[in-house]
Formats: C-alpha cells, structure tokens, sequence
C-alpha cells in the first residue's frame, strides 16, 4: 500500500451562501411593517387639560364634523401633578387639519343658551371635536389646551378680534351679543376679572363683513335693561330685545360728530362704557378747567351734570365736591362754600359754528359784564341739577379781580338762582303767613258778634216801651229797620249760623294746613321732592329722661 504525500488544494468559495437569504428577507419585512405601523399612525400631539373626565385612552376618538380623524393613546399626570396631559394622534391623510391654531375640546350632553347639545354621547361616549386653524406655517407640535365649552366662532370664519375693559361692576357673560345699531354682527368670547388691575376685561369676535364697521374712533357700551330717560323733550323708553335683556350685551357706533378714522386691528384695546350717554362725551378731550364756590345745596349735583349757558352746553362737571389741602388748610370745611370743579369743552361749540372760539377767555372777560354761575334744575322728578351761566346786570359793578384766580385755579362768580330763590320765597311766604294774627282776629270777631246780641236786646227793649210811642214815625222806622237788620245777625238766625260755620272752616283749615306748615319750615322743597322721615317718638318709662 502506497502512501501520496501530495496536499489538498483549498479553493475559497466568493460567494454569498444561500442560507442569508431568509434572515435578510425576514429583516426587510420586519422593517417594513414597523414603517408602515408608525406611518399610518399619523402625527401625534399633546392637549393638557383640567381633568380626564371620560377620557380614555385607546377608546376616546378625536371627530371633525362627525367624522373619525383620530384617537386619544395616552392619559397620564403632569410632572408636578397639576394638569392632564393627553396623548392623541390624527390618522394618515387627516394632517392638514391639524395647525398651530387649531381648537379642540370636550363634547358631551350640555343645555346652554342655544338649547340642548350633545345628546348623541350618550350612547357612544364623549369625544373630542377638533376645528382646523387658519395658520399657514409649518406645525410646531406645541401643546394644545383642551377647553370644556366649543368655540362661540369658527376659527375658519375670518372677522376681528378686540379687547375691551370696563372700570364698572357687572359682568356680561360668554356668548353675549355684539351689536352695531341693534343688528347682532359679533359675540363675547371671553369674560374675567383682573385682580391687578380690577377691571372686568373682555375678547369680542366681530365677523365678516361687519368687521369693517370697526374703527379707532368707535365707542363700545354696555346694553340691556330698561332704559327710561325724562328730558325736557319729553319722556323716551328704550326697551332692547329679550336675548339681550336677560344676559345682557355689548353696542357699539361712532359718537355723534366724530369721524371714522383708521381700520381697527386684531387685539386692539377698547374702553368700555356704562351706557350710551358716556361715549358722547368722551370725545370731548380739550378743554378748561374752572373752579365755583356755591353756597347753595349741591344736593342733585352729580359729575357730568351740564354747564350750559342758556341751554346750548358748554361743558360738563368734573369733580363735586372737590377740595384740595390747599382749600382745607385755609378754611374748615364746614365754614366755608362748596367748591366745584368743571369743564368748559370748547369743540362743543365746534358743532354749532364753524368759526373757533376761545370760550374759556370769554367766560373770563365777560363776568365783569355780570356773567354768573348758578344752580338750576333740570328735572323735577329727579331733583338733578345743572351749572348755568347767565348774565346778570344787577351784578354788573360786583366783580371782584382778587377772586379771578382761586387756588390755582381760574374761576367763575356764582349766585343762588332758581330753587334757591324759590326756597326763599316759600320761606318767607311762610314766615308771613305764620306771623298772620288769625286767632286775634276770630277773638276780635267773636267779640264783635257779643256786640251785636246785647245791642239787639236793648232796641227789642227800645221798641216795646211806652217812649218808643212817643217818638218821631221817622226816628220809629229807622229803628225798626235797625232791629230788623240786626236779627239777620242773633243766635239761631241763618246769617249768624253761616258765619260760625265759616269760622269753623277757617279753623278746620288750619289744623289741616299745620302739618304742611311744619313740613315745609324743616324742608322747603318738600313739595317737589320727598321730605325727610322722621322717626316716632319711643314712650319713655316714668321717671326716666
């Protein structure tokens, strides 16, 4: 048996064995369907929330007009525990509705002002309806908050938004109306309270094409209630719709006289006034400040009260009373006039004429003339009062240039006009009538009655004596006409009766007048408006003071 030393040729084989094919395949399926599984998922996002009520995880769908666009995956607490934070995703295809303004929240069985909604969750659980934004750039993926109540506006629905804030008390809740000229054009959509600042601020939604309406110079006020004004044209009733009577709303137009102005913009900042009486005088912002010293009761006084000068108005009051310390320093209060400070707002007269005039300076040169300031009233049932100029020659030559100027202030001379007089003339009108000696006049006439029947007495006697026969027929007729005359006027006659019946009149009267009287002497213009109550007297017990 032969042994060959010859060695075994060793040939390297190149290529890929068969047997990888099935891990590679395996590997590029695997990946494939982890692909497709986190593709078709669509674009996750987070909304933070108050709570989880009725969310589920894996179970709550995310709709968009009915329609299924996703799903809630994940529901879970903040770090520090303050908040929910929800997981959700929109399905593939269903992108585009999700933006950086988009708007989700809650829907579940609610009754509000526009009815019952939701109805359908209560069979299928609630969900969460998503409303596509108008946001053009790329999706930041920021967290959205997830709101309790819908949108009162469609984000898609283009429109202005403004802020507004109120110093008045009195909230207009969400969904109240926005209206130019009675016509609904907009809604609330937020309402809250600055701690701060202490104001009542508010987000109002004016859609298209209304949104025009909205310029710098509009006012915007409150509306609702009943609004009942007495002028001296008459009574006017304003009566607004129910919706708006009973949650209130918000007006707003342009002031009488002013001009448009620039367009608003989105978030401007607006006042909001009381009533629409306020915005027609904030567009009065020039003007003069004058300082009055009445000695009349200002009781009626109010600020805002007009200054007129025979009806046509010049301006307003600022501020009543009105001290400084300068004033309290140099007189007690009690011990000296009232002070007012008004306004005098020449672009008032601006409306009237169309030539500038400086009314403050006219107002200055003319009392030397007689122009003086006084209280009147406007209204009776009210008791409201005004500030009036007028001239008075009686007070022509009582000017005083050592009073033009009063604590840093330009000032008008006053005198007591209107109610005033008219308190004392009723004063006096009672002082005379009080001062009236009536009870000496009913003795003096009772007197004169005693008279009379001891004189009908002694001619009755005349007449039936023997000296009667012997008298003159003449001087015997002139007395029996006399004691004729005088019988109209002896007890159980029809004349005396009479007169004793007006003496009881008269004093009736005056039982009755007493209470008015005493009313009057502690109030003089009790008859205008009401008097004081007075309290009644408590029964002390005997021996107490």
């Amino acid at each position: 048996m032969t042994t060959s030393n010859r060695l075994a040729k060793i040939i390297k084989i190149r290529a890929i064995s068969a047997i990888w094919i099935i891990p590679i395949v395996t590997a590029i399926v695997g990946l494939w369907i982890i692909y497709s599984h986190f593709a078709d998922r669509g674009t996750s996002f987070t909304l933070l929330a108050r709570d989880a009520n009725g969310i589920v995880a894996g179970k709550t769908v995310i709709k968009n007009r009915s329609v299924d666009v996703g799903i809630i995956d994940e529901v879970t607490l903040s770090n520090d525990y303050k908040q929910v934070v929800i997981k959700g995703r929109i399905y593939n295809g269903m992108d585009p509705l999700l933006k950086n303004d988009s708007i989700f929240w809650v829907v579940k069985p609610e009754i509000g002002r526009d009815g019952v909604t939701g109805l359908g969750t209560i069979l299928s659980g609630i969900y969460i309806e998503l409303v596509s934004g108008n946001d053009t750039h790329s999706f930041r993926n920021d967290p959205f908050v997830l709101s309790d109540n819908p949108p009162l506006s469609d984000p898609s629905i283009r429109g202005i938004r403004l802020n507004l804030e109120s110093d008045q008390s009195g909230m207009i809740p969400r969904g109240a109306s926005v209206m130019f000229r009675g016509y609904r054009v907009g809604n609330v959509e937020t309402s809250s309270f600055d701690v701060d600042a202490r104001k009542m601020k508010y987000q109002v939604f004016i859609k298209e094409p209304y949104d025009v309406l909205v310029t710098q110079n509009v006012r915007f006020w409150k509306e609702g209630g009943v609004n009942l004004t007495l002028s001296s044209m008459g009574a006017s009733l304003n009566f607004p719709s129910l919706d708006v009577l009973m949650s209130g709303g918000i007006s707003f137009d342009l002031p009488d006289g002013s001009k448009l102005g620039a367009p608003a913009k989105q978030y401007d900042l607006y006042k909001l006034y009381d009533d629409r009486k306020s915005i027609q005088e904030s567009q009065y912002t020039d003007y003069k400040e004058f300082l009055i010293m009445i000695s009349d009761s200002i009781s009626g006084l109010n600020v805002g009260s007009p200054v007129e000068y025979r009806g046509i108005r010049l301006g307003s009051v600022s501020k009543v009373p009105f001290y400084t310390p300068e004033m309290l320093k140099a007189s007690p209060i009690l011990n000296q006039k009232v002070p007012v400070l008004i306004k005098i707002e020449p672009e008032r007269l601006s409306e009237l004429v169309e030539e500038k005039i400086d009314i403050a300076k006219l107002i200055i040169d003319e009392q030397k003339n007689g122009l003086r300031a006084s209280l009147k009233t406007s209204n009776l049932f009210t008791g409201a009062l005004y500030i009036d100029l007028d001239f008075y020659p009686d007070l022509k030559d009582q000017y005083s240039e050592e009073n033009a100027k009063q604590f840093g202030y330009d000032t008008i001379e006053t005198t007591s006009t209107g109610i005033a007089q008219i308190q004392a003339k009723i004063l006096q009108l009672l002082d005379n009538f009080n001062n009236l000696p009536l009870n000496k006049t009913m003795d003096q006439f009772n007197q004169s009655l005693a008279s009379t029947e001891s004189l009908i007495k002694s001619l009755n006697r005349m007449m039936s004596s023997k000296e009667m026969q012997n008298m003159p027929k003449d001087l015997q007729k002139t007395l029996r006409s006399l004691s004729e005359t005088l019988k109209e006027f002896q007890p159980g006659s029809e004349m005396n009766n009479q007169m004793k019946e007006n003496l009881q009149k008269i004093q009736q009267m005056m039982d009755e007048l007493t209470p008015l009287l005493n009313t009057l002497n502690d109030k003089s213009n009790a008859l205008i408006f009401s008097a004081p109550d007075k309290q009644d007297l408590e029964p002390k017990a005997k021996g107490k003071k």
